[in-house]
């Protein structure tokens, strides 16, 4: 007899998938520090440090990018700069350069950069369209890196809504159940009418996911 889902299970699920992203930011965040603390960190240096652990962990088909987002003025040769990787096949991003300055879009006003900086905490935002890489519905999520006191940028992992609704929704639909973030929007919900970035109204139990902003609600 096949066993059927419990709205517990759909919080295990969801805490399955977050929780190797949190180990690998701590691990970004560890490698990103030492090589500040060693002294002057170029684009290039940055990137060669990061690669190999970065594109290892994106071998996992459920994330869509990942890498290190850098505070302005802190590289000895750019002043703004993403160092990630993207897609199926875990292609660099090159910066994308706003014409007026030749410089890097200014993505310090973005809320996954926002929050981190202001909370100093683990930031997961979303489900928000993507316009700097995906052009789809994401879930982003960043740990601040700190150097002396001093932020030196964010490590973040981008994972698609349309993954989190693959892997979520047969076991919402048989709980009943909405996938709703820290603001109580949903991102996956066996509900048809409510969409994805929809205020989620009425709850009548919430169960929150283990050191993570999400919430599994019950109808």
């Amino acid at each position: 007899m096949t066993k059927t889902m419990s709205p517990l299970d759909c919080v295990a699920q969801v805490e399955e998938h977050f929780g190797p992203i949190v180990t690998h930011l701590e691990r970004v965040r560890s490698e990103v520090a030492a090589l500040f603390e060693a002294g002057p960190v170029t684009t290039a240096s940055l990137r060669e440090r990061l690669e190999p652990g970065v594109l290892a962990f994106l071998r996992n088909p459920d994330l869509v990018g990942g890498g290190f987002v850098v505070a302005p003025d802190v590289l000895s040769d750019r002043r703004l700069s993403l160092v990630w990787w993207q897609g199926e096949d875990r292609d660099f991003l090159a910066d994308a350069d706003a014409p007026a300055t030749g410089e890097a879009i200014d993505y310090t006003r973005l809320p996954w950069y926002r929050t981190a900086q202001r909370t100093g905490e683990l930031t997961l935002v979303g489900p928000y369209v993507d316009f700097v890489c995906t052009d789809e519905y994401v879930m982003t999520t960043t740990m601040p890196v700190y150097v002396q006191g001093r932020m030196v940028g964010v490590a973040g992992a981008d994972t698609l809504v349309e993954t989190l609704e693959t892997m979520l929704l047969p076991g919402l639909r048989e709980a009943g159940a909405t996938l709703v973030n820290g603001h109580g929007k949903a991102i996956v919900s066996a509900d048809p009418q409510l969409p994805t970035g929809a205020p989620l109204t009425t709850a009548r139990d919430m169960i929150p996911c283990r050191d993570l902003p999400l919430s599994v609600a019950l109808s």
